[in-house]
């Protein structure tokens, strides 16, 4: 047996340690077998595919450039056949082939530079709207970025009846955490009373809610400018349009990811930019230089040159997805030492990418000047995903996240509160387990940083 495929109880292990603390297992397996090694199937429940870990660009080029061998799998619960949960999971990341490529082209033109310079100003008086009702004194930061972003994501998504979208967002949160739960995951049995029952039956209402939306457009299209009411109208080249399954399923992952993501990346950079007073300093001096206490114009955000090193280099250290998943499409596929066959589940890892010394030196420092200096290919540096199948609105993103930095970074100072527990928690995105506790002050410019304990000194060193 080779010494980097791992079977039996020790496979068993790593299973479970995988669904406790994916970046830990990853971190771990990676110390001791290198950049690649493979857990096999176990004997009952879930999972029953060998599971392979391959780290660093030239893995990441051959999966996830490669769609036709390596097709995208599911990390929710998969549910029942013609099930809600099986159908409000099938968006454009589920897709494979032929209709994933008519479903990008479709779902393209609303995340187009152009159209995401339209959403500028939109988001400029959502973000101070919600960034405006915030108060000096201690807060959950995490959950406040959550409410930044959500507000963004509606109304640019779904227009400006917040109601509806946060409606759907509370119950797609629920949803995520449901599949995420271990009971559902080694019991899913559909009987009621069982937390697999309640995850299907909320499956069936957060369906029913994207489809009320749906139709509510579909009788009102005059005039709109979401991306939902895009989508409904939007046709291909052979004037086909997306069906109901198809709008559900797109709807989901496109309000999920709009704001589960950037609410990930906005909740790390605030927390290493307060960690890191000098950084601060310096881009405190770019937005007073350039901004002058305003918000960014869309003339301005291009000058915002460090806040982009920022964010990068935030994204790269902390990325909100530090993991993705495929499957072998075919047979006798060669990776490395192994041979990998049809539905063998390969993992790429964004964060132990990004951590790769011979890439990024002292890689666990946050040093956003390293980005003067290197020039990452797409499978080095790939907080979007890469490939193919690469992100549809990370410009859109991009977006988001510098105007609402540059906004709150103007009119708060961040400071963690001393001696929080700073661990994490993977459901697809990356998050502060416990959320993030800051004290925010009027910025009086004395940044300083605080001791805090937990998960976080494994990811980043922090100064002192």
């Amino acid at each position: 047996m080779k010494k980097n495929v791992l079977t039996g109880a020790r496979a068993a292990l790593e299973y479970i340690h995988f669904f406790r603390d994916p970046i830990g297992c990853m971190r771990e397996l990676q110390q001791k077998y290198g950049s690649l090694v493979a857990v096999g199937p176990i004997a009952f429940g879930e999972p029953k595919k060998l599971h392979v870990l391959a780290i660093g660009p030239e893995f990441n080029r051959q999966v996830l450039g490669d769609p036709a061998k390596f097709r995208t799998t599911g990390q929710f619960i998969h549910g029942p056949n013609n099930s809600a949960q099986r159908r409000i999971r099938f968006g454009l990341t589920r897709m494979n082939g032929p209709q994933h490529k008519q479903q990008r082209r479709l779902i393209l033109p609303p995340f187009h530079k152009k159209a995401v310079a339209g959403y500028h100003d939109l988001t400029v008086e959502l973000a101070q709207e919600v960034i405006g009702q915030w108060k000096p004194g201690r807060r959950d930061v995490y959950t406040d970025m959550r409410a930044v972003t959500l507000r963004i994501a509606s109304a640019v998504l779904f227009g400006h009846e917040a109601t509806d979208a946060y409606r759907i967002g509370h119950l797609l949160e629920i949803w995520e955490r449901r599949n995420f739960s271990g009971p559902v995951w080694f019991f899913p049995v559909n009987i009621p009373g069982t937390p697999y029952y309640r995850l299907l039956k909320h499956a069936e209402l957060v369906e029913q809610e994207i489809l009320r939306l749906v139709e509510k457009r579909r009788r009102d299209p005059s005039g709109r400018t979401d991306v939902l009411s895009i989508l409904i109208q939007a046709r291909d080249d052979e004037n086909r349009s997306m069906t109901d399954m198809e709008l559900v399923g797109q709807a989901m992952i496109l309000f999920g990811a709009s704001f589960e993501t950037t609410a990930s990346t906005l909740t790390w950079t605030t927390f290493l930019l307060a960690q890191h007073p000098a950084i601060m300093r310096e881009l405190m001096d770019e937005l007073d230089r350039v901004l002058g206490g305003r918000p960014p114009s869309p003339e301005q955000l291009p000058q915002l040159s460090f806040l982009d090193r920022v964010i990068k280099e935030s994204m790269r250290i902390l990325p909100p997805v530090p993991f993705t998943i495929r499957a072998a499409d075919e047979d006798q596929i060669p990776m490395g030492s192994l041979t990998l066959n049809h539905g063998a589940r390969v993992i790429c890892s964004h964060f132990l990418t990004h951590h790769l010394a011979d890439i990024y030196p002292e890689p666990e420092l946050f040093r956003p000047d390293r980005w003067r200096e290197v020039d990452p290919t797409q499978y080095e540096y790939m907080p979007f995903s890469a490939g193919p199948r690469a992100c549809v609105g990370a410009m859109f993103a991009i977006q988001v996240l510098k105007i609402s930095l540059a906004i709150m970074l103007q009119k708060f100072r961040f400071t963690i509160v001393r001696g929080a527990q700073i661990d994490r928690v993977v459901r697809i995105t990356m998050n502060p387990r416990h959320g993030m506790p800051m004290v925010l002050h009027e910025n009086d410019r004395r940044y300083e940083s605080s001791e805090v304990r937990g998960q976080i000194h494994e990811m980043v060193t922090l100064p002192g």
